[in-house]
């Protein structure tokens, strides 16, 4: 799990406050605050998604979480629920988790939506496919190739590879930072109106 906070330093504010109830209300709306701009990160974050990564379930952005700030904990996260968006943070190499990593090709036969059916990933083909040399790099193949026009045709599934290169394209980070700055002030203001209004 990914995660940034959004946290602010209130303690010289709290003791220029002549109660404790003022204290308590101070807190109440600067963690409402903390929370709403995560929320606005979160909406920020999601929005971009599309733009930077081809989405075919809604999952993925769904997995941008965050967790509220509250008066005793002045601090607000946003992250990602789903561990391998790491790596579309911060970027690195993507090892296998055996010996190979297996790139899809076009010959693998895809959905409306456009994703690879369960049946039809590397691990729940079994004896269906092996691996071969072909054109200087590995592949997983058919082992009976499919026949057409001009006889047999190999079918090469997967490209396999020792790891891949992945570069840092999420901006939970640049993301968060940019909107945190620019609407926090706005959102503690929205937020001490309120507290004021409903103070007994």
């Amino acid at each position: 799990m990914i995660k940034y906070s959004v946290q602010t330093d209130i303690e010289a504010a709290l003791r220029k406050l002549s109660s404790i109830a003022e204290a308590q209300q101070f807190r109440f709306a600067t963690a409402k605050a903390l929370t709403q701009t995560a929320v606005d990160v979160q909406k920020e974050v999601r929005k971009n998604m599309p733009s930077r990564f081809i989405i075919r379930r809604q999952w993925v952005i769904n997995g941008i979480m965050i967790e509220r700030a509250t008066k005793a904990n002045l601090e607000a996260s946003v992250y990602s629920r789903d561990k391998f968006m790491g790596l579309q943070e911060f970027g690195g190499q993507k090892g296998p988790l055996r010996n190979y990593l297996a790139i899809p090709t076009s010959m693998v036969r895809r959905t409306k939506t456009d994703i690879i059916a369960k049946s039809d990933r590397p691990g729940a083909l079994g004896d269906k496919v092996s691996i071969i040399d072909f054109n200087g790099h590995k592949w997983l193949a058919l082992k009976k190739p499919r026949k057409g026009a001009n006889g047999a045709k190999l079918r090469l599934l997967y490209l396999l590879i020792p790891r891949a290169q992945i570069k840092k394209r999420l901006g939970l980070e640049l993301d968060g930072m940019r909107v945190a700055k620019a609407n926090f002030a706005t959102n503690l203001q929205s937020a001490l109106e309120q507290a004021m209004r409903t103070a007994r």
